[in-house]
């Protein structure tokens, strides 16, 4: 499961996975033993807010934690799982500092292990990994011209580094678990091809998510007005932010790489298998939890035909999205929403046939005035990919 949530944001001339290593490079306050228990309560007084310094970061705080019975480095298991040399500096403000000349000969690859800290009651500030992460990085990539960055964050993290040439492969690991260590180790191995892709955007500058932090420490925590929220971004969050304002990510919802290859083959077939009588649903049918239960009759079926162009067995996400045209649709409708995803292992040369149900609902917008779910009146385009920037067909049907 570990492995899974693993992300391939980045794999420059075929760096991944590593093949016949014999001198590896660890660096990080992420790639060893936790320092401080198997628990990190992270809520003690003269806590930085950071989680510990050292160890690998497997789950975050508050009230989604877990305590484990054990913890698994990515360090004990890359000594577990290989004779390659391992050199290693894991002290990060040391790093920072520029001089690495306990490191000799520079190795072939350099694992470069960061991560962020979050828990309920220390909320995030930043989108940067901790731990001054980018001088970490810059200075292991200044002299490893084979460097590979993992994150385990709970979130999205912005990657000043990312372009850096000598950085050639990056994985957002997230939260694995107590086998953090082997999850990685898989995936830097190929024991594993990476399947995991991105529930988040990575913008290429923090500013481009343009989210305010709400402070209520101190005089405001116990003022109730200075809590006030009103959200006004409407449903523009996330990857609708980024269209709607047409800002390039650095990594979009939806992406991850994969050791192998996929395309969308054919065109992108779209059927009707229920009929429109009204914009409205059937108000004559019973509400139950979820609402009214026309919502989620099929109207149309899209289906892809997906293949494995690649020479490795891999599994890839294909991602189906929805983008409403109509003179009734009101200002501050998404570009393109998501309505559906399915995850399929194919073989080398393999091909499936993938099908998107789209329901009375996926077709709708929430009509403010009549307090209910409208199919507006023209046309809608479904486009189907690999990522919300990825998309390799799409077609339009007639909705009203």
């Amino acid at each position: 499961m570990g492995a899974a949530g693993v992300v391939l944001l980045k794999n420059t001339n075929g760096a991944l996975p590593l093949r016949n290593v014999s001198n590896i490079g660890v660096f990080g306050n992420g790639a060893g033993d936790p320092s401080e228990g198997l628990y990190f309560e992270g809520t003690k007084a003269g806590s930085t807010g950071l989680g510990f310094e050292y160890g690998t970061l497997s789950v975050g705080g508050g009230s989604g934690t877990g305590r484990s019975t054990y913890i698994l480095s990515p360090l004990q298991a890359l000594r577990e799982r290989t004779n390659a040399r391992i050199q290693l500096i894991l002290n990060n403000e040391f790093i920072a500092g520029g001089d690495l000349s306990s490191i000799f000969p520079i190795p072939e690859v350099c694992l470069v292990f960061l991560k962020t800290w979050a828990s309920e009651g220390y909320d995030r500030s930043e989108f940067e990994n901790n731990w001054n992460s980018t001088a970490v990085v810059n200075t292991v990539a200044a002299k490893c011209p084979n460097t590979i960055v993992i994150t385990h964050s709970g979130g999205v993290n912005t990657m000043p580094w990312a372009s850096n040439p000598n950085v050639n492969a990056i994985l957002a690991a997230h939260y694995p678990g107590q086998e953090s260590g082997n999850s990685i180790v898989d995936i830097l191995y190929g024991e594993v091809n990476p399947s995991g892709h991105l529930p988040y955007t990575i913008p290429k500058n923090e500013s481009d998510y343009d989210i305010p932090i709400v402070n209520i420490t101190g005089d405001a925590a116990t003022d109730s007005s200075a809590w006030q929220s009103d959200f006004t971004e409407g449903q523009l969050i996330d990857y609708r932010h980024f269209d709607a304002k047409n800002i390039t990510p650095l990594y979009e919802f939806g992406f991850g790489l994969s050791y192998t290859t996929f395309d969308i083959t054919g065109p992108l077939e779209i059927n009707k298998v229920g009929s429109i009588n009204s914009s409205f649903p059937d108000p004559t049918r019973k509400i139950v939890p979820g609402g009214n239960p026309d919502l989620y009759t099929t109207l149309f079926e899209a289906k892809v035909n997906v293949t494995n162009t690649g020479n490795l067995t891999g599994a890839t996400v294909v991602q189906s999205y929805l983008s409403l045209q109509g003179t009734d649709v009101p200002a501050g409708t998404p570009v393109r929403v998501l309505r559906g995803f399915e995850k399929l292992a194919l073989n080398p040369g393999g091909w499936a046939v993938i099908n998107f149900p789209l329901t009375r609902r996926d077709v709708s917008y929430w009509n403010v005035e009549r307090q209910d779910w409208q199919i507006p009146r023209g046309q809608a385009t479904v486009s189907v990919g690999f990522s919300s920037r990825d998309l390799r067909v799409m077609e339009r049907v007639g909705l009203m």
